[in-house]
């Protein structure tokens, strides 16, 4: 999501396009003297704008920034593949102490060069891949030296991990460790839900109504918890995410639901009016508070919802090529509905 930064900048830069086309068409012209003052508040905006952060002035920059931001995630994902996958290739052939320097040295000299990348690179996009590798390799460490030692398996390790992740977030403001936070966090919730129903914390995945906790939970978390502008849609999405995910599995399948006793089906006709509900809200929410992210997350949430619905009621009645025509025109109507919204919101007030 664009930093506040990102977003003066880019507000400055149509300013400047949107002026210099109404001049031409002859709608407005300053005198020089109040466009150089103009100009001259704009360069020096731009430029503190650029001081506190990584900021695109052109739509070229912008374009290899998001470049680099698949390039950080690709290079997250090899990079922590190399790690487990060396530890694991070279495992048996070690003695005790180079096993524990093999996955307890890892994490701290990574923890280091985030820092070292923070003061050396201001785009964090480095940083932001060495902290989540960090944190993968914190988990690792966690994973082996439980092994090591017999200790026994717990749903601490996914807190652990989680808090480790969020201390590298909110200490140098970086993204992507903010939501292997939020994941190792909202995992730890999630199976404090198996307590209650007496069974062993790793069946507590099993059970989809703390999952719709957690996604409340972390809908709501930018409001109590301070940190950079830019972690709070990530929070939301995530918080989304987990609500259409549970929505969507526990309505198609009751067992899931920790009242599964009362009947199945009961509970998967009840879900299915919450989910109708619920997701209809989350669009209707995000486009009101102008959440862009929690917006197409329940959009296709409510999308996938109502084609799973049309599957429960018209699958086995029509013909299939008359079904998918069916879903065509329903997916037609859906795209005018939306753009019908979208011009609404894109009228000002």
């Amino acid at each position: 999501m664009p930093s506040t930064e990102q977003l003066r900048a880019s507000a400055i830069i149509a300013f400047r396009e949107e002026l210099a086309r109404l001049e031409a068409e002859g709608v407005v012209a300053l005198d020089p003297a109040t466009r150089r003052r103009i100009r001259a508040h704009h360069d020096a905006t731009l430029a503190a704008l650029a001081a506190r952060g990584d900021v695109d002035l052109t739509a070229a920059a912008a374009r290899l920034s998001t470049g680099m931001r698949i390039a950080t995630l690709l290079g997250t994902i090899a990079l922590s593949a190399a790690y487990g996958l060396f530890v694991s290739a070279h495992w048996g052939t070690l003695a005790l102490a180079p096993q524990l320097a093999l996955v307890g040295f890892p994490p701290v000299l990574l923890v280091v060069l985030t820092h070292v990348a923070v003061v050396r690179e201001r785009s964090g996009y480095v940083a932001s891949l060495i902290a989540t590798v960090a944190a993968i390799a914190f988990a690792v460490n966690l994973g082996t030296l439980g092994q090591l030692y017999n200790l026994p398996d717990s749903r601490v390790a996914l807190l652990a991990v989680g808090a480790f992740a969020m201390l590298l977030a909110y200490g140098y403001g970086l993204t992507l460790p903010l939501i292997v936070g939020i994941g190792g966090l909202g995992g730890w919730l999630w199976t404090l839900g198996a307590i209650p129903l007496g069974l062993w914390w790793r069946d507590g995945f099993g059970v989809i109504e703390p999952l719709l906790l957690v996604g409340l939970l972390a809908l709501a978390a930018p409001t109590w918890i301070r940190g950079p502008a830019k972690f709070a849609p990530w929070w939301r999405g995530m918080g989304a995410s987990a609500l259409v995910l549970g929505l969507l599995l526990v309505e198609s399948n009751g067992g899931l639901s920790a009242f599964a006793t009362t009947g199945r089906h009961t509970i998967e006709t009840g879900y299915k009016l919450l989910g109708a509900v619920a997701l209809t809200g989350l669009v209707v929410w995000g486009i009101r508070r102008d959440q862009r992210l929690v917006t197409q997350i329940g959009s296709v949430g409510a999308v996938l919802y109502l084609f799973m619905r049309l599957v429960d009621w018209f699958w086995d009645l029509l013909p299939k090529w008359l079904f998918f025509l069916l879903v065509g025109a329903f997916a037609l109507s859906v795209l005018l509905v939306l753009r019908r919204l979208r011009r609404a919101r894109a009228v000002p007030a």
